[in-house]
């Protein structure tokens, strides 16, 4: 079948008409063509809507030619999990189809978090992806309505409920996988975002991790123990933590329930901060601020006497011969503070000593030391010269060397001798032993309650790095950034998608890995058919070059690794498509074909 425009003058103007004709042969093999409906006026169809509707049908009725090729790679795993957890259910039941659109909201999102997730780009030629990939196969859409203006308005329409849609998932991850959330780790990342941007609320300049003033959105993630992103929020770029942790408290007690206990920073490590976070009755372990005094109160009334070893061991170093393993000191002590209503608030504090960290300190501080003493030797090989000719001159430059790292640790003297400037230094010996004092220790304070040690803090806080790993997923494996997006709507929805895809991302890893014996590395994930522990990254990669075929018979998937093989087993997934193995092995007699899922048969060339 296909659809016919015919041309029709009346009373001086021409108006064209859509026919829907089948073509067939005659009893003598001779092509005819038979009207099989009159669909309407073109113009009036197009004003209405019903031409981009009926478009859209014809996209998704028409099967390929035979030998046609399409790329499955891990979409077979990201249609597994879109269906476990109901996504496009979700999002279609808070926002609707409207009468005139050909793809519903939640048939977009879908497509968005499958692309992010098999072949993460910028947001662009997303049809043009989809075409090659088994996108209408899977998930039943047509790679031709996946328009940039079609893409462009779900974003729109998707960032009013993003809060309310993102929750809805993460509680059906949880009931649905058992996913743990009594404990969660919160941190806080920078995406950066190309384009001016002049008038928006959302991208702003802003501190990014590296340190630079960057144009940014900056986004909270909250993540289980098992590395599934529970929570991811896009917030202007230029909030303050505090903030925004502070507001993300009760939409993560929302979805966690009472009991919650979060992971969080130093910048939450201030008495201000860890009152309100108590009075939202959430648990927390965070580490404390050198502005809150724990050095002094440390030196004052613990002191390295009073600290035992931790047992504490990092993965990284599990190889490593004992004596160059990193050795774990600590100390548990209580601590006071005074909640807003004058009560007071009781906390514990787990002083902490990393024999890694101290050397690395004391290594540092030696380096800028003597950075220091070679740029003085310089200034004083320089004294009277063009640069410094005036003492006012030679003060200002020990100060900016000096700088806030090692003020006190070296004292400068600037003077004159019969007319000429001098310059001399020496260490301060005193201020540098008691530096040396705090080398390698930090605290770990908690509201935890029942009975504690400062190792089991210490091992709850060492998990903090499962969401730093998570920050580093999405920049690099699914490639969020930068983003340039027409306005905040679309940028806040994308990011949204994006945690979405995050959350699949951390399931896909979680329950490969849980699925797994204890201990047991899964052969083929690297190079050269090595073993390694599964994560979402090798996980995903495994797949790469799967594909399927159409033929007369119906699709054929290829023929599967073993590793792909024991992956879909470990996570329960039926292919839905025979593979070319499959299809020999039934052509023998041996049993009946799998039924295929969708587009089972093919126009014959």
């Amino acid at each position: 079948m296909f659809v016919k425009e015919t041309r029709v003058k009346r009373s001086g103007r021409e108006y064209s008409y859509l026919q829907l004709v089948e073509g067939y042969r005659d009893e003598h093999g001779r092509v005819r063509h038979r009207v099989v409906a009159n669909l309407g006026r073109k113009d009036a169809l197009k004003e209405s809507g019903q031409l981009e509707a009926l478009a859209g049908s014809f996209a998704r009725l028409d099967p390929p030619l035979a030998g046609t090729r399409r790329t499955v790679g891990p979409l077979l795993l990201v249609e597994h999990f879109l269906g476990e957890l109901k996504v496009k259910d979700t999002v279609d039941g808070v926002l609707p189809r409207s009468a005139r659109s050909v793809l519903s909201v939640g048939e977009v999102v879908c497509a968005l978090v499958a692309s992010r997730l098999c072949s993460p780009s910028p947001l662009y030629d997303v049809a043009g992806w989809a075409s090659g990939a088994a996108v209408h196969e899977l998930l039943g859409i047509p790679p031709a309505l996946l328009n940039d203006d079609r893409l462009g308005r779900a974003l729109e329409s998707f960032a009013v409920y993003s809060e309310h849609l993102r929750s809805r998932v993460a509680a059906g991850a949880i009931e649905r996988f058992g996913v743990a959330a009594g404990r969660l780790h919160v941190d806080l990342t920078t995406v950066a975002v190309a384009g001016a941007y002049e008038h928006s609320a959302l991208v702003a300049k802003g501190w990014a991790s590296d340190r630079r003033v960057a144009r940014q959105v900056r986004t909270l993630q909250a993540s289980t123990a098992d590395g599934t992103v529970l929570y991811s929020r896009p917030d202007p770029g230029n909030a303050a933590e505090l903030t925004l942790v502070g507001a993300a408290l009760e939409r993560l007690l929302a979805i966690s329930g009472p009991g919650l206990l979060i992971v969080c920073d130093s910048a939450m490590g201030q008495p201000k901060t860890m009152r309100e976070i108590d009075q939202a009755g959430v648990r927390f372990i965070v580490p404390l601020r050198a502005g809150t005094g724990f050095r002094e109160r440390f030196l004052s009334e613990v002191g390295h006497q009073a600290l035992r070893p931790v047992r504490y061991l990092p993965e990284r170093e599990a190889k490593l011969p004992p004596k160059q393993r990193t050795r774990f000191k600590g100390a548990l002590r209580d601590w006071e503070l005074t909640r807003s209503d004058g009560s007071a608030l009781k906390l514990r504090v787990a002083y902490i000593h990393s024999s890694e960290e101290a050397t690395q300190v004391a290594d540092a501080r030696e380096r800028a030391l003597a950075k220091a003493e070679d740029s003085l030797e310089r200034i004083r090989n320089g004294l009277g010269g063009r640069y410094y000719k005036t003492r006012a001159q030679v003060e200002r430059r020990v100060g900016q060397i000096l700088g806030v790292n090692i003020t006190g640790l070296i004292d400068v003297t600037v003077g004159s001798r019969a007319g000429k400037l001098t310059l001399a230094w020496q260490r301060n010996h005193d201020a540098i032993d008691t530096a040396a004092a705090f080398d390698g220790i930090y605290a770990l304070a908690t509201n935890l309650p029942g009975r504690i040690t400062a190792g089991g803090v210490l091992r709850l806080y060492k998990h903090q790095q499962i969401v730093e790993r998570r920050h580093r997923d999405l920049k690099q494996t699914l490639k969020v950034r930068p983003i340039f997006l027409h306005n905040d709507d679309r940028v806040h929805a994308l990011i949204s998608i994006v945690g979405l895809s995050l959350l699949i991302f951390g399931l896909i890893e979680a329950q490969t890995r849980a699925a797994l014996p204890p201990d047991q590395q899964l052969p083929g994930l690297l190079p050269e058919g090595r073993a390694a522990k599964p994560t979402g990254r090798n996980i995903l990669t495994a797949f790469q070059g799967l594909g399927l075929t159409y033929t007369h018979t119906g699709i054929q998937l290829d023929p599967l690794t073993h590793t792909q093989q024991r992956i879909l087993d470990l996570l329960k997934i039926q292919p839905p498509w025979p593979t070319q193995a499959d299809h020999a092995h039934n052509n023998r007699g041996n049993g009946p074909r799998r039924p295929l899922k969708k587009w089972g048969s093919v126009r014959r060339v």
